[in-house]
């Protein structure tokens, strides 16, 4: 037979023994007087065991009515115990115990299941001492960790599925697209956090292709080592530049329009009032095709009209570099 029908067994086992019938002694009688120690004479016919008392063998020649134990009270026989805990409990060196392969929970002794293991009820599935809430139940008829749960440790141990910041202890603890485990659940490469939904969101690799957070457009504005941010933004549903953004580079990237005479790093943010590429000099945008004049510094607060010797400076400077 196999233990969680035997479990079954036990608790139906339990209900009967509690009844009259199960500790009827055998002896016939017409008063109390003719029955056992601890039982009497029930409907002037037959000896019973009074209430917290059951029939059993008291040694190998005698049998009688035996105080029902509890854990760790005294007993003699294991049905002492059996009538209290049910029959996955015994009398071991003199003492109600619970089975070796059983274990203790709500006042009585349980088969012991881990997760996997059949069960006929929620009090099979033991994991060691419960905390302040179950993480083990019985779902149709075989132990299962709680929602939100994941067994390690061959189904000795749930663990809480982790979300995105959340501590962890290995790959399978975190729940969700684009996790990995680095002593936190983080997102994997190419992949990134969107605040909204506490999750990881595939980054998009071009422009234009879809997307549906501006998130997910971050690696396009600007370069891994010059950022560029919130210049590309989800548009209608695809990746695209910001409206105060260029795209340039191959493959275009979102930067920044900067204007010349505004501070710039890169090339690629300059632009002029025509909207043709420009270049980045010592830290200010200029033009390629324009000599740098009051009109092209108008983006720079604190430039005005730039001296004689500077404006012949820049446009050499820029007639070189439009030759090479």
């Amino acid at each position: 037979m196999k233990g969680w029908e035997l479990c079954l067994l036990g608790l139906l086992g339990l209900a009967v023994a509690q009844g009259p019938e199960k500790r009827r002694t055998g002896n016939v009688c017409s008063v109390d007087m003719d029955c056992p120690d601890n039982a009497f004479c029930r409907l002037g016919s037959y000896c019973v065991c009074k209430d917290g008392f059951v029939y059993a063998a008291v040694n190998s020649t005698h049998k009688g009515c035996l105080k029902e134990a509890r854990i760790g009270e005294e007993c003699v026989q294991h049905i002492q115990c059996h009538s209290t805990t049910g029959i996955h409990s015994e009398c071991a060196n003199g003492v109600c115990a619970c089975a070796p392969t059983a274990h203790f929970e709500d006042d009585r002794c349980y088969e012991t299941a881990v997760i996997g293991d059949r069960c006929v009820v929620d009090q099979n599935c033991y994991l060691g001492d419960q905390g302040a809430e179950r993480q083990a139940f019985c779902v149709r008829g075989y132990c299962t960790c709680q929602l939100q749960f994941s067994p390690r440790d061959n189904g000795t141990r749930c663990v809480r599925d982790a979300t995105l910041g959340e501590e962890c202890e290995d790959q399978l603890q975190c729940a969700g697209a684009g996790l990995e485990c680095r002593g936190t659940c983080r997102c994997r490469d190419n992949w990134v956090a969107h605040n909204g939904t506490n999750s990881c969101v595939e980054s998009v690799k071009s422009l234009n292709d879809s997307c549906e957070y501006d998130v997910q457009c971050d690696g396009l504005a600007g370069l891994p080592e010059a950022r560029s941010p919130g210049a590309a933004l989800c548009l209608g549903g695809a990746c695209a530049c910001a409206y105060n953004a260029v795209p340039a580079g191959n493959p275009p990237r979102c930067w920044h329009r900067r204007r010349p005479g505004q501070e710039c790093r890169r090339d690629e943010e300059c632009v002029s009032e025509e909207n043709e590429p420009g270049y980045c000099l010592a830290g200010r945008c200029t033009c390629k095709t324009c000599s740098p004049d009051a009109k092209d510094f108008g983006g720079a607060a604190t430039f005005s009209r730039p001296p004689l010797y500077l404006s012949a400076i820049l446009s050499v400077a820029a007639i070189l570099r439009y030759q090479l």
